[in-house]
């Protein structure tokens, strides 16, 4: 890697790549550019409803059918990374938005293209020059393993799929937990091909190689069919888990139980074991889920694990009921797990001004009925 004088300020946006591979086109700089292939994620999955005692279940839990759409992997000749969450940039320095999707940790939501801390935080870095061709797999939530398990890691497979070479691979910084070490030594691959985003990143590659990111097509089946494949082979068989489990997030700083003890003690009579899964490997947690036949725990990034579940699992999320997220529903379709929602009550405090961050109250009754829907008796 060379470094050369500090690159210029990024100017302007494409929304798509689909921008991007147009001007190509109007420019003649096709050939020369880079180029995109489609990448086919399959068949549509048809999502079922939720059962359970709520009369007003939150409308991003509505049956529905989606056929996978927008996968791409595009190749982008001199193509730029900047920044620590890692933004793609075009040859001549414009942001390419559906490849660099940001999040704003203050007002806790996604940001627009011109509202980009590229636009808005540009720190005049030093431009750092890789030879040959640089995969990038970069995305703003890689920290949080259920980011890293389905927005980054699926993406791998494309790579492979699209059957590019590729010299390193341009990655966020991990100074997190061991799950990303514990993964990556599952598939084989070296820290060495690795280059680290950080602060002052700029980075450019004689070629770019870069998959399209999966919350762009909705996280797909085929996302969780190839974490599957990924791991199910890598899970710790010769540890034995209990068949009902509750996932604690009693060592997280957000969503916790307020009367977590009242909770597991009312589980207790229905031999449901509490679970804290920061003191699990990868590969235990894997054989967990895979062995588990009825799952309960609050909405939180553990129940990623859903991908490992045998078909028919039963899974029960608590949600906050101001604070209600598709995620491991969908994951649960993807599986047919057999699959139970009830809602919490916001904990208020005064500090949190997102109800995502507030903590739980569960109501007993409330729990009891839900277990006694799930067939499951003390």
């Amino acid at each position: 890697m060379s470094f050369s004088m500090n690159g210029e300020t990024p100017h302007g946006y494409y929304r798509n790549i689909l921008e991007l591979t147009t001007e190509w086109e109007q420019r003649g700089m096709v050939h020369e550019a880079g180029h995109v292939v489609p990448f086919d994620f399959g068949q549509a999955t048809d999502f079922t409803a939720p059962k359970s005692i709520e009369t007003n279940i939150h409308p991003v839990l509505t049956p529905y059918s989606l056929q996978p759409f927008g996968g791409y992997v595009a190749t982008i000749s001199s193509g730029g990374v900047w920044g620590e969450s890692g933004a793609v940039l075009s040859s001549e320095g414009k942001l390419i938005f559906d490849l660099s999707q940001e999040y704003d940790a203050v007002q806790n939501r996604m940001l627009e293209a011109e509202e980009h801390p590229v636009f808005h935080q540009w720190n005049n870095p030093k431009l750092q020059h890789i030879k040959g061709t640089s995969a990038v797999l970069t995305f703003c939530g890689s920290h949080n393993y259920f980011h890293w398990m389905y927005d980054v890691l699926p993406r791998l497979a494309m790579l492979k799929t699209s059957g590019i070479p590729y010299t390193s691979i341009i990655m966020n910084p991990n100074p997190y937990g061991p799950f990303v070490g514990q993964t990556w030594a599952m598939l084989g691959i070296s820290e060495s091909l690795v280059i680290r985003t950080n602060p002052e990143a700029y980075y450019e590659a004689d070629q770019l190689l870069v998959p399209s990111l999966m919350m762009n097509s909705h996280y797909p089946t085929w996302a969780t069919d190839t974490l599957r494949k990924f791991f199910l082979p890598h899970r710790d068989i010769t540890l034995a888990t209990p068949e009902r489990i509750y996932i604690s997030r009693n060592k997280a700083s957000t969503r916790r139980l307020i009367n977590e003890m009242e909770v597991t003690r009312c589980l207790e009579e229905y031999s449901i074991q509490t679970i804290y899964l920061e003191d699990w490997t990868v590969a235990q947690q894997i054989q967990l889920f895979a062995s588990a036949k009825v799952i309960l725990g609050a909405h939180g990034a553990g129940l990623a694990n859903l991908a490992f579940c045998q078909s028919g699992t039963q899974v029960i999320e608590i949600f906050h009921d101001r604070h209600v997220v598709p995620t491991y529903w969908m994951i649960s379709n993807h599986n047919t797990l057999d699959y139970y929602m009830m809602y919490g009550q916001g904990w208020p405090d005064p500090a949190i001004r997102f109800p995502g961050f507030e903590d739980i109250y569960v109501d007993i009754d409330r729990l009891k009925q839900t277990l006694h829907l799930a067939g499951l008796k003390a």
